[in-house]
C-alpha cells in the first residue's frame, strides 16, 4: 500500500489535512480505473466472506450494512443471503443525516440522492422472531415508517422507475423501539490499520457513528488501505477493518493494531 505518501501529517493545519484527504480521494479513484473488474468481484466475494466468519457477526441479530455503488465491495448478494436470519438494516439519507431502515428485499428499494438506493419506508416489513415490534392493536399491517421513526433506506428493482430522486418524509413517532444495531458495517474512500476512515466528505456517516454503540467494520478493497489516514477529532474510529484482494482478505483488529490473513 501507498500511505507513506501522506505521511504523519495528523498535526498539520486543518487546511493541509483537506489537501492531503482529496489527494487520497483521487488516488484511489485512479486504482480503481485501472482495477480489473472481475478480481473486484473476487475481492468483494473475500471480504464478505471474511466479515461473515466474525464471531461478533455470527452473533449479532440486527446488523446495519449498505446497499454497495460502483467502486464499493460489493454487498446486494449478501443482504439478500442473510436479511432471513438477521435483521438487516440500510441507511437512508434524512437532510444531512442518515437513518437506518429494514431491509426486505431489493424489491423494496428506491434510488434517491447521489443515485442511492434506500428502503422504501412505506413497505410492508415484518420482524424476524424476537425482534421489538409496536404495539399493533391498529387494524393495519405496520410498514417500515409507522416502525422506525428514525432509520430508513431504499433498494434498486430489475427495472426501476425514472422519477427524480425525493427525500424521505418526516419520520412518525415511533410505537415500539427503534432497532438498535449489533454491528455496523462501513463503507469508505479509504482507511488506515489503526481504523482511521476517510468519506466522501459529506459528514453522513461523522453523523450516524456517534449515536451507536455497534461494533463498527469498515470494508474495502486492498488499494483502499493506506499507512496513514489524516483525522479530525470528531472523527469515529472502526473496531475493524477488513480489506479484500483477489488472493484474500486481511483483517485488521483496530482497537488491538492487529492484523490476520
Amino acid at each position: 500500500m501507498s500511505g507513506s505518501i501522506i505521511g504523519s501529517i495528523s498535526d498539520r493545519p486543518l487546511q493541509t489535512q483537506q489537501a492531503a484527504k482529496r489527494r487520497l480521494r483521487q488516488i484511489v479513484r485512479e486504482r480503481y480505473a485501472a482495477a480489473d473488474r472481475a478480481g473486484l468481484k473476487v475481492a468483494s466475494d473475500h471480504v464478505m466472506q471474511a466479515l461473515e466468519q466474525l464471531p461478533e457477526f455470527i452473533a449479532a441479530r440486527c446488523v446495519a450494512l449498505y446497499w454497495s455503488l460502483p467502486g464499493e465491495v460489493e454487498t446486494h448478494a449478501f443482504a439478500e443471503k442473510w436479511r432471513h436470519e438477521k435483521q438487516i438494516l440500510l441507511p437512508v439519507m434524512h437532510g444531512d443525516g442518515l437513518l437506518l431502515y429494514p431491509f426486505t428485499g431489493r424489491e423494496h428499494l428506491v434510488q434517491r440522492r447521489f443515485g442511492v438506493w434506500e428502503p422504501d419506508p412505506e413497505a410492508p416489513f415484518s420482524a424476524l422472531p424476537g425482534t421489538p415490534v409496536p404495539d399493533t392493536t391498529s387494524e393495519h399491517t405496520p410498514n417500515r415508517k409507522s416502525l422506525l421513526a428514525a432509520h430508513t433506506t431504499q433498494v434498486p428493482r430489475t427495472n426501476p422507475p425514472q422519477a427524480p430522486p425525493t427525500e424521505p418524509t418526516e419520520p412518525a413517532e415511533l410505537t415500539g423501539r427503534d432497532p438498535d444495531p449489533d454491528l455496523i458495517v462501513v463503507p469508505a474512500v479509504g482507511f488506515d490499520p489503526q481504523g482511521s476512515r476517510l468519506g466522501h466528505g459529506k459528514g453522513f456517516y461523522d453523523r450516524l457513528l456517534p449515536g451507536t454503540q455497534a461494533l463498527k467494520v469498515g470494508i474495502c478493497f486492498d488499494f483502499q488501505l493506506f499507512e496513514h489516514i489524516p483525522a479530525e477529532e470528531h472523527d469515529v474510529p472502526m473496531d475493524r477493518i477488513i480489506a479484500g484482494s483477489r488472493d484474500g482478505n486481511v483483517l485488521y483488529l483496530c482497537d488491538k493494531n492487529d492484523a490476520y490473513r
